[in-house]
This record gives structure tokens, C-alpha cells and sequence, in this order.
């Protein structure tokens, strides 16, 4: 009987021990981040009102890459972020750039973030650029003005 309560008690001893070393070592090395600088790109994307870049692969590297990667390969983690490289559905432009401006599932609207001229640069880069897409880029700014959100 002693032995099953003296393990609990060793182990709880142990842990504690141990979330003290990590405590003590957890700040050794890391600087103190006072102030930020932006890289040129985070610069020329945020300067001013909105996202400023107007070429679709600055676009998407800025909002898209980090969910669905940077070749477009897609990812499963904290949810599904589908692949867009050789994803059928970017043969037409609607469905991309209806997806991109109301959102779907877990993926956000850009309507407020983007303008009629970057949904379509993007949805380009989407048909034409990313991930060894090739189809024939065919998004337009009037496409994106019929398709967004009332």
C-alpha cells in the first residue's frame, strides 16, 4: 500500500522539478522584441489603406499561401485547405473568383480586403502561374464586380 502512494507522490515531485528547470532556462537567449521592422514587401503590401499589391503572386503569397502553401499544394491541419495546383476547378474562372470574394467553409471573404482589379490578378495567377497550372487565365474585373457580395 505505502509503495502505491509514494509513486504518485514522486512522480508529482518530478514534474515539478522539471516545469522549474524549463521555467528558469525559458527566457536564456531569446531577445526582447521592442519594435518591428517590415521587409520590403510588407511595406509596399500594407502601405496605405488595405493590401496595395496589384500582381496576382504577390497577392497570393501575401493571403493565400499560408493556407493553402506556396506551391499551391494545400494542407491538412487546424482545418482542410484544399490544393490549388492542378485543381480542375480553376479551369473556369467563376468559381475562384465567387470563392474568393464570399469565402467558403473555413476560407474568408475578400471582398473588403480586395478590389475587383486584385480578385482577378489573383484568380489569373491561380489559372496560369501557381503550382504548374496552365489553363488559359481568364478572370476579368467585371467577373469580380457581378460576383461580389451585396
Amino acid at each position: 500500500m505505502r509503495h502505491q502512494t509514494r509513486f504518485p507522490r514522486t512522480a508529482l515531485t518530478a514534474l515539478a522539478f522539471a516545469a522549474a528547470a524549463l521555467t528558469m532556462h525559458a527566457d536564456e537567449g531569446i531577445p526582447e522584441v521592442t519594435s518591428f521592422e517590415p521587409t520590403p514587401l510588407e511595406q509596399k503590401i500594407f502601405d496605405g489603406p488595405g493590401v496595395t499589391v496589384t500582381r496576382g503572386e504577390d497577392i497570393y503569397s501575401t493571403l493565400c499561401a499560408g493556407c493553402h502553401m506556396p506551391e499551391g499544394e494545400g494542407a491538412v491541419g487546424g482545418g482542410m485547405y484544399p490544393a490549388l495546383a492542378g485543381n480542375e476547378k480553376l479551369e473556369y474562372p467563376d468559381y475562384a473568383v465567387f470563392i474568393v470574394l464570399n469565402g467558403y467553409k473555413a476560407m474568408p471573404s475578400f471582398a473588403h480586403t480586395l478590389s475587383d482589379e486584385q480578385v482577378a490578378a489573383v484568380v489569373n495567377y491561380l489559372q496560369s502561374g501557381l503550382g504548374g497550372n496552365s489553363y488559359e487565365p481568364a478572370a476579368t474585373v467585371e467577373q469580380a464586380e457581378l460576383s461580389r457580395p451585396q
